[in-house]
């Protein structure tokens, strides 16, 4: 009895195992039937895109040229420069090209009010010749003037040659007389009896008549006609045209005084003038050699000392001038070629 129920007890174990692998294998089964889809799926998929990848490769590809067909070849001529191409005929070009845009030229640099410094005397300009076509001289530069006040100067004149005592000379004047845009000028010193008369304009000192000593005791005289626009060289028996600013070898002085007043910054560097005396006009060139206390009968009298740039062989003429006494003329030197020095010192001012 015991040995039916052991043996019944086992079946059923038996059973019960061979059921449970029974449905674990069909869960395998189940498992395996998914997976294989999904595996059949993927593959499906990758045979499509590679596919797809194979038939784009097709369309861009070019096509291989066929053996033994002949190239076709375009040549192509590089493009003439710029200067070259506008000198040929626009049918001559095989294609229509557009023309890069031009770049405008850069325009001249403007001029300072004032010119720049001279290194040397030679630099100083050359005088020009009074022919009746010759071209107007070019002021350098426009400067504010401011004409003195009517004043009379009296110097003392000393004269002195190398390895020689310095000599007392003639007492010089100077008399100038503003009234009315009207002036008149009288200087009697070391650069001779000058005499000078006019009025003034936008460049300041505007002369009419200037005369100066001549050869043999005489005077020679010239003229600014302004309604002509000449100036004329009695003199010479010739005239030139007449520039804006021109002044005669004494109403400069007055002019460089001018300048001074009206803006005292203008006396540096150079000064450039047009002046015009019995051999024609020529630009004259100052140079501001620096500010000085001069030692004068009239006192200590602070001043600005300008030198004339002359070439070699030609005198040498020094301006001191007084920014406290409305920037007059104070003290004048001239030096001659072969040494000898003429001076002309204040000694007394009169408003």
């Amino acid at each position: 009895m015991q040995r039916s129920h052991g043996g019944l007890f086992a079946r059923s174990q038996v059973d019960n195992c061979r059921q449970v692998g029974q449905t674990n294998a069909m869960k395998i089964a189940v498992q395996l039937a998914r997976h294989r889809r999904l595996v059949a799926w993927v593959g499906l998929s990758l045979l499509l895109h590679l596919l797809a990848l194979a038939s784009l490769d097709v369309l861009i590809a070019p096509p291989a040229p066929a053996i033994g067909a002949p190239f076709a070849l375009r040549l192509v001529r590089e493009r003439p420069p710029a200067t070259q191409a506008s000198a040929q005929p626009s049918a001559a070009r095989p294609e229509a090209v557009p023309e890069p845009e031009q770049t405008p030229p850069a325009l001249p640099p403007m001029r300072p009010v004032l010119p720049a410094a001279a290194t040397t005397a030679d630099a100083s300009p050359r005088p020009a010749s009074a022919t009746p076509g010759a071209a107007p001289l070019q002021m350098p530069g426009r400067y504010r003037v401011r004409l003195p006040p009517s004043a009379r100067l009296r110097y003392a004149v000393t004269r002195s040659a190398p390895g020689q005592p310095a000599l007392s000379g003639e007492p010089a004047q100077l008399v100038w007389e503003s009234d009315n845009g009207a002036y008149r000028l009288r200087l009697d010193g070391v650069l001779g009896q000058l005499e000078s008369e006019g009025g003034e304009d936008d460049a300041g000192i505007a002369p009419r008549q200037a005369s100066e000593p001549g050869p043999a005791g005489g005077t020679r005289a010239t003229r600014f006609n302004r309604e002509e626009r000449r100036i004329e060289h009695a003199g010479l028996g010739a005239s030139e045209p007449l520039t804006l600013g021109s002044q005669d070898r004494g109403s400069a002085l007055m002019q460089l005084a001018a300048i001074g007043l009206a803006e005292p910054d203008q006396v540096q560097d150079t000064i450039d003038l047009v002046v015009a005396d019995s051999g024609g006009a020529r630009i004259v060139r100052w140079q501001v050699a620096g500010h000085e206390q001069l030692a004068t009968p009239a006192g200590v009298l602070a001043a600005v000392r300008l030198v004339q740039l002359a070439p070699a062989g030609q005198a040498r003429v020094e301006l001191w001038l007084a920014p406290e006494r409305h920037w007059l003329p104070v003290q004048l030197r001239v030096t001659q070629p072969d040494g000898t020095v003429e001076s002309q010192t204040v000694t007394n001012i009169e408003m």
